[in-house]
């Protein structure tokens, strides 16, 4: 394995432009988004017209998961017709008129048996299920877990030898908040408890030989004791996947006992971290009510209280859908912290939400006064 480690965009363009002639297998860490490329690259212009199957977990699969005989008495024959979760069929296959590619992600493929290896190989190196032939241009890739986390990832080397094996980092706290967390509108108290915690983001690979933190035993380290350590048992850690699932509780959090959300908490993203994400929870009671800011921009109050507006910004960023209520919340915003404004300011400057904001008034004013524009700080 090369020492290189790709970013989640750097994964997502080889894929798109190596994908049809050869299968990347992407490494990587549980819960870092290594499914979410499929959803990615969905969305790209490339695949446009494409067949996009859901994501296939290769540990569910067994006999029949890939192909089935069809028998033809009268031609005295059998056939493999293809399962249906890879977008092929009889009118959807290489050489038929019409036919569209498929992208296609085989998800946990290292982990199973070889016989269900063996069964997805030709999907892998051939684009073809039995006598069925993928449409040109059709994308196979494939998601698995690093080997050294201990969960039964393991590849031959004649198979590594016939496919793209390259590994995928975590994301960075910047990146996961203005790429997944802000577009995908996570619980505003969540985003704030890991834009102001980065340490986070961190890999237990950070702890072993040749890391930053070697020689440093990671269940020591406060942030390590919070991120996914494959050497103890953990009662739960973070990482983008956990999350993304705490978000889900945060949002029911007003309909659940204290005991109940911070169980949950607890249970999602394990104690230290659940007990220290339920703080920013709190805070959702010091901040004025969203609809009030957007009815009374000026005059509606604003916390004294410095983490209270921090999840606030969050709010009004993931919040805001018309050019109206961007314009409020602008006015709003320039009556708080100034390195809340900052923050708020290059949050929606490299995030898809400066769609709703680039026209509100006052935004070009905000971006000009905190020396932004549209992809970061300048």
């Amino acid at each position: 394995m090369s020492n290189i480690i790709l970013g989640f965009n750097e994964v997502a363009d080889l894929i798109e432009h190596v994908g049809p002639t050869r299968t990347v297998i992407v490494e990587g860490e549980n819960g870092v988004g290594k499914t979410a490329l499929h959803r990615a690259l969905s969305q790209r212009d490339s695949f446009e017209g494409f067949i996009k199957p859901a994501p296939l977990d290769a540990t569910q699969m067994s006999d029949g998961s890939v192909w089935m005989p069809d028998i033809d008495k009268e031609m005295g024959v059998s056939r493999e017709l293809p399962n249906e979760r890879y977008g092929m069929s009889r009118r959807n296959q290489r050489g038929i008129n019409g036919s569209k590619p498929v992208l296609i992600c085989i998800d946990e493929v290292l982990k199973v048996q070889q016989f269900i290896k063996n069964m997805l190989a030709p999907i892998m190196y051939e684009r073809r299920i039995g006598d069925y032939g993928m449409v040109e241009g059709s994308v196979v890739f494939c998601c698995t877990n690093l080997s050294c986390e201990g969960l039964g990832d393991s590849l031959q080397p004649h198979l590594r030898s016939r496919v793209i094996v390259v590994r995928m980092r975590k994301p960075t706290m910047e990146e996961w908040v203005n790429n997944f967390a802000i577009p995908r509108k996570l619980n505003s108290a969540v985003v704030a408890f890991a834009s102001e915690n980065p340490a986070l983001f961190r890999s237990f690979l950070d702890f072993e030989p040749g890391g930053t933190y070697a020689g440093k035993p990671q269940e020591k380290d406060e942030y390590g004791n919070m991120i996914f350590n494959p050497r103890i048992a953990q009662d739960g850690f973070v990482s983008p996947r956990t999350l993304h699932a705490a978000s889900d509780v945060a949002a029911v959090a007003d309909k659940l006992t204290p005991m109940a959300l911070q169980a949950a908490l607890n249970g999602t993203v394990g104690r230290a971290a659940g007990e220290k994400l339920a703080s920013y929870l709190r805070f959702l009671s010091d901040i004025t009510p969203y609809e009030r800011v957007i009815a009374d921009p000026h005059k509606a109050p604003v916390t004294a209280n410095p983490t209270a507006q921090l999840v606030q910004v969050f709010q009004f960023i993931t919040r805001a859908e018309t050019r109206e209520e961007a314009a409020a919340v602008v006015v709003y915003v320039k009556r708080i912290r100034a390195e809340l404004q900052t923050l708020f300011a290059q949050s929606v400057a490299q995030s898809t939400r400066m769609v709703t904001f680039v026209n509100a008034p006052g935004f070009a004013d905000l971006l000009a006064e905190n020396k932004v524009f549209m992809g970061g700080v300048r």
